[in-house]
């Protein structure tokens, strides 16, 4: 097939969305398939949006958020129109963000990918507190999201969580939706490098991994919480720190390693090896989505410990591969859990390998190619030219009732079910 990627930011570069676009084009070529990418796109502050963002910003208080802007999308849309106008014998476009995919020409087969709903992500993401924006950030992103299902011919989530949102909160049809989780953006281990890396965990002190750019949100401090509690029960615990700066009030407990890039090649190695040598992944997070790192810990054998928060609770379900407990829970929880797991090594084998089995089954990109491969022969050119949903009460036939049952993960929400 021909797949062109489309982006406002560039889909090959991998700091675009934590690398998720470029490793989807990356995968999509080593199956064989020609990948056509499209963007950077030109920058959308500026003009009248970047008066708007001063405006709002010191003489209101306000952070407009200008990709959640349906004018300014409306604005640079001719241009990708122009670009896609180009290219030829294309079997599908794919986009990633509702900006870009909101106000596209449907010549082929319009995919959309994301992980939420800007429902969902208000006054959940701190960024997007309601206080904190303008009336029209809020309702032009609802605006947006809505175009961007209504163009698109298929709209891929990661998550249920995310995908039951379009019914539920928008009052859009099912019968676009997908569900498959994103893979890992980085390298997975050869089996026998795993089982030595498994076998040589335990024997020293208990070693913790955190991952996140941003430290308040991904509960950093609740992180170190938990080290505490175990260090005051007389486990000897150790926290690394990845993406963000460690504040200087916790490092008697956390040691930061900074921002580490996956294109940089010593940099993405060294982030490999952490997720190598630690015992689990801890992600006590207040706000997230399907957070990739769940994907990259897999891929390692390396059990988790996380806040069932958006999606989480479908990628980590109860008795899997790692622990994931209810917003608010207590740091003598966590540490509860992570004490007995970490003490019982032959349960702890179990949970690693259940790991790399959620990985080899369904979190890499391999398995998410496939999926899109198959909603995209499900498509015939006849689908693009019947009329945009606008309602759950209106059936749409198509995707959601075609046969894709032989995807490993649950592909298919139908019309105003809920799988969450």
């Amino acid at each position: 097939m021909h797949f062109v990627v489309l982006g406002g930011r560039d889909p090959a570069d991998a700091d675009t969305w934590s690398g998720t676009p470029h490793k989807l084009v990356e995968t999509l070529r080593g199956a064989g398939h020609k990948v056509t990418t499209i963007g950077p796109l030109p920058p959308i502050e500026r003009g009248w949006a970047r008066t708007k963002l001063w405006y709002y910003r010191h003489l209101r208080g306000r952070d407009y958020v200008t990709i959640r802007d349906p004018a300014v999308s409306r604005g640079r849309a001719p241009y990708a129109n122009q670009l896609l106008r180009e290219q030829h014998n294309v079997d599908a476009v794919l986009t990633f963000h509702p900006a870009d995919a909101a106000y596209l020409e449907r010549r082929t087969p319009l995919i959309f990918i994301h992980d939420a709903t800007w429902h969902q992500l208000l006054d959940f993401y701190p960024r997007y507190a309601r206080r904190k924006l303008p009336k029209e950030t809020i309702e032009g992103g609802y605006q947006l999201d809505r175009a961007a299902i209504k163009n698109c011919d298929a709209a891929i989530y990661s998550s249920s969580w995310s995908a039951n949102s379009v019914i539920s909160d928008y009052g859009l049809s099912g019968g676009k939706l997908t569900v498959h989780p994103f893979g890992a953006n980085l390298p997975a281990p050869r089996e026998a490098d795993l089982r030595r890396s498994i076998g040589q965990r335990g024997w020293g002190p208990c070693r913790l991994l955190f991952v996140g750019v941003d430290w308040e949100r991904k509960g950093g401090d609740i992180a170190v919480a938990i080290v505490r509690q175990l260090r005051d029960r007389g486990v000897a615990a150790e926290l690394q720190v990845v993406g963000c700066d460690l504040p200087t009030d916790q490092r008697d407990v956390a040691r930061g390693m900074g921002f580490l890039s996956k294109k940089e090649p010593i940099q993405a190695a060294r982030l490999v090896q952490m997720f190598g040598e630690a015992d689990f992944l801890l992600l006590p997070t207040r706000a997230d989505c399907t957070p990739i790192v769940l994907s990259e810990a897999a891929a390692n054998g390396l059990p988790v410990v996380v806040a069932k928060v958006g999606g989480i609770g479908e990628i980590v379900p109860p008795g899997s591969w790692g622990l994931a407990l209810e917003p608010g829970a207590s740091a003598a929880k966590y540490a509860d859990w992570i004490q007995e797991a970490y003490a019982d090594r032959d349960a702890y084998k179990r949970m690693a390998w259940a790991a790399r089995r959620a990985y080899d089954e369904c979190l890499n990109w391999e398995s998410y190619c496939r999926h899109l491969v198959a909603v995209v022969k499900v498509l015939s050119p006849a689908s693009l030219q019947q009329p945009a949903m606008s309602s759950a009460s209106e059936p749409t036939r198509g995707v959601a009732e075609t046969a894709l049952q032989s995807a490993p993960w649950q592909p298919i929400l139908s019309e105003g079910t809920s799988d969450t």
